[in-house]
């Protein structure tokens, strides 16, 4: 039966609802860093990430209330880092977010498979596809940041290419 869900994924699909929310919460941590350094490209990447994980919070809930499961709820467990000393340690930490959630959404895919839950192992197919995505952007912004920072001055010539990347 397609909308049968178990409670393990049923909690388990609510925490990554939740960590998806943590994201989108950091990444506006983020973005305000940015400004607070006069580096809008990059504050601009990291707003729209920040839209695009509360985006795929959302996705989830509209999930589980299809699927009319109950017991869903929005809670904030974790704690925002913020007090970043450069862009690298920003980026550093945004990769470390995303691989993060990869590896909590390969874990539900992993349960989804031992409990037969074929509705839900397909519906987070999206979310392991788009992981490689996210940790393929972050991975080049921070690799790139890396080498501008080394050349003191360069961040903010790269800063304006960054509002351009996909994410």
């Amino acid at each position: 039966m397609a909308m049968r869900i178990s409670s393990r994924m049923l909690n388990g699909l609510v925490q990554q609802a939740n960590r998806e929310l943590l994201s989108s919460s950091t990444y506006l941590s983020m973005s305000l860093y940015f400004l607070d350094h006069e580096l809008p490209g990059s504050a601009r990447w990291c707003r729209a990430q920040s839209d695009e994980e509360r985006g795929h919070a959302l996705k989830i809930f509209d999930h589980v209330v299809k699927r009319r499961a109950k017991g869903g709820m929005v809670s904030h467990k974790g704690e925002i880092e913020a007090g970043w000393t450069s862009p690298v340690g920003v980026w550093e930490k945004a990769l470390q977010l995303e691989i993060e959630n990869s590896n909590s959404i390969l874990e539900l895919v992993k349960h989804a498979r031992e409990e037969g839950d074929f509705t839900s192992e397909g519906f987070l197919m999206w979310y392991v596809n788009e992981q490689v995505e996210e940790e393929s952007a972050v991975k080049d912004i921070l690799e790139n940041a890396k080498q501008v920072i080394a050349t003191t001055g360069l961040y903010v010539t790269y800063d304006a290419q960054i509002a351009q990347k996909q994410r």
